[in-house]
């Protein structure tokens, strides 16, 4: 009997010990200010693999970097950070934010303003980078103004770097994914249109989005269904598309489904209406498309596209 009261002691302080987060071993880590950040990560996966009896003010080594990079933010990560170094780790883990996002991180524009007080302590290698990870809240200092760039990275600060960046990657793919999809709840079409000049001809390329929730049948009333003009830098009109053209008389019908599109081309090879090719300048393209419709009241707004362009 005594035998079983004491193997079910062990069996239940096992079990106890087995529910306390597995870095409260560490040294003071229950009264660390990372322990909130490292038990949002355990929510989410299993963290004993970089930070189990870790004591949260210790210097992390490169490879729990790396394990905790392919634990939280992608499990085929293959980089590694030039050094353990604050500013090396904030500069990674940016890198890592503008690559899941689909950022160039090179071209991100930043404000010209001193955010930290040693900046100028600041390899400029990171510097571009830890100014983005602020505005983007990944990395935000050691606070008072101070980045403190050289001082290596602890566990603590892994764990909330991790956080963070997480919290960050998933903020910046909403954004992305509310602006590029359809609004087909607003009830209206678009138009979008883009050129590209090559072979001494602009091509455009125009596009009828519906946003509505239904399909919505419209009208053409001859076979024309779409106009380009072009003006140059006075105003002066250089391109028109029907110029010279005959379309039929016949009235069209196009029906266009929720969510699609219609798509033209048209290819201008730079001559201007009086036989003049066009070899410089600035240009502005106004492009039509000439839809009604006799079950929806839509706005010359919704059926024009704008480009500018300029011939060097």
């Amino acid at each position: 009997m005594k035998r079983n009261l004491f193997t079910l002691s062990i069996a239940l302080l096992m079990a106890l010990v087995l529910t306390v987060p597995v870095f409260a071993a560490a040294q003071g880590a229950s009264n660390h200010w990372a322990v909130k950040y490292v038990d949002e990560l355990a929510l989410k996966n299993d963290i004993s693999p970089v930070f189990s009896v870790k004591d949260l003010n210790s210097y992390i080594t490169v490879e729990d970097f790396q394990k905790a990079v392919k634990l939280f933010l992608d499990e085929n990560y293959e980089g590694s950070p030039d050094s353990v170094a604050r500013e090396a780790i904030v500069y990674e883990f940016t890198r890592i934010w503008a690559e899941k996002t689909g950022n160039n991180l090179d071209e991100i524009m930043t404000i010209q303003v001193l955010i930290y007080e040693d900046t100028d302590k600041i390899d400029p290698k990171y510097n571009h980078a830890i100014t983005v990870a602020y505005l983007n809240d990944i990395a935000r200092g050691r606070g008072n103004g101070i980045f403190d760039p050289k001082t290596n990275t602890t566990y603590g600060e892994l764990a909330t770097l991790i956080y963070f960046t997480d919290k960050a990657i998933s903020k910046s793919l909403e954004q992305s994914l509310e602006e590029e999809a359809p609004s087909i709840v607003k009830g209206r079409l678009e138009t979008r249109a883009s050129h590209e000049i090559k072979d001494g001809k602009v091509v455009f390329d125009m596009e009828l989005i519906s946003h509505y929730t239904k399909p919505v049948e419209l009208n053409f009333s001859s076979g024309q269904q779409f106009e380009i003009t072009v003006t140059d830098e006075s105003g002066n009109e250089v391109y028109r598309y029907s110029d010279g053209k005959f379309f039929t008389l016949a009235l069209l019908y196009k029906t266009i489904n929720p969510g699609e599109s219609l798509k033209w081309q048209d290819e201008w090879d730079l001559t201007n209406k009086d036989g003049e090719k066009l070899t410089s300048g600035s240009y502005k393209a106004v492009i039509k498309i000439l839809a009604s419709s006799e079950t929806e009241k839509i706005d010359d707004s919704e059926l024009t596209a704008t480009i500018e362009f300029t011939l060097n």
